[in-house]
């Protein structure tokens, strides 16, 4: 049970989600992680007891306290690996909102380690961890055509499994870092890049070829895998970026001539 609180947990941190945010409804989380509504909800009430969750009666269930906060409140006195790279990595949030380019600071980073997290993920891997892999490998096969938010978790979730299989929980805390702070700088062009049909399907066939690798323990081919699906992710939202910001610039200049024309009037 620890475990599906723990995919839980991650979701929150991966998709941003502040204090007072509500999670989607328990059937869909329990058809997201495929699991029954009883295991769900012994799930959110962990994390409930744990002050990361508060459910409203009637109302739904509503992430409690930013995520990164019990671990920043944590004593002083014996600071854990995960409360330090919170810390550090906290701040950064609000200058991913500001920066209109801070994405790809991230997808740098991103880039290096994911591949290194599914080079160990691939040497570690435990029947468990393979299990989980398999387990959110489909739900990103079963999300393909369901709504973009869909799409986005099941993504998060695989990924995160495959820090999990690492066994390495520096490495699994730095990944969810990077993916709120991603969610925080281009959330929009995520939305989007999951609307476009032929992206899903690549998206699919190149999280296959991380997970095949990882369960056949192909170690040198996941970390592969895992940089070549960085970079396609990293030059589609350029192209995302780039419309918009090529669209904000049309929609600027019919202003100033609608402005023109009026003064002239």
């Amino acid at each position: 049970m620890r475990k599906l609180a723990d995919e839980i947990e991650a979701l929150i941190a991966e998709g941003g989600l502040e204090a007072g945010a509500r999670l989607p409804s328990e059937r869909q989380l329990a058809a997201d992680f495929g699991v029954s509504r009883s295991r769900l909800r012994e799930a959110i009430q962990q994390l409930a007891s744990r002050g990361i969750l508060t459910a409203r009666q009637g109302g739904g269930t509503f992430v409690a306290a930013p995520f990164a906060a019990p671990l920043a409140t944590a004593p002083l006195a014996a600071p854990s690996a995960a409360s330090s790279l919170d810390k550090a990595l906290f701040p950064l949030s609000s200058l991913a909102r500001m920066e209109p380019g801070y994405w790809q600071d991230v997808m740098e980073i991103r880039k290096s380690l994911d591949g290194d997290t599914a080079y160990c993920a691939a040497l570690r891997a435990g029947d468990e961890d393979r299990a989980r892999l398999t387990a959110a490998f489909e739900r990103i096969r079963k999300a393909e055509g369901a709504d973009a938010a869909t799409q986005a978790r099941a993504d998060a979730a695989f990924h995160m499994a495959v820090a999990e299989a690492s066994h390495n929980a520096v490495l699994r805390q730095v990944m969810a870092g990077l993916f709120d702070l991603l969610q925080h700088s281009i959330s929009a062009s995520l939305e989007k890049l999951y609307r476009l049909p032929r992206t899903a399907h690549a998206l699919e066939d190149q999280h296959r070829l991380i997970f095949e690798a990882i369960v056949e323990g192909r170690a040198d081919d996941a970390r592969d895998a895992a940089r070549r699906h960085l970079d396609f992710v990293e030059d589609s939202l350029r192209l995302i970026e780039d419309a918009a910001a090529r669209e904000r610039r049309s929609v600027r200049a019919l202003s100033r001539a609608a402005i023109q024309k009026e003064a002239r009037s």
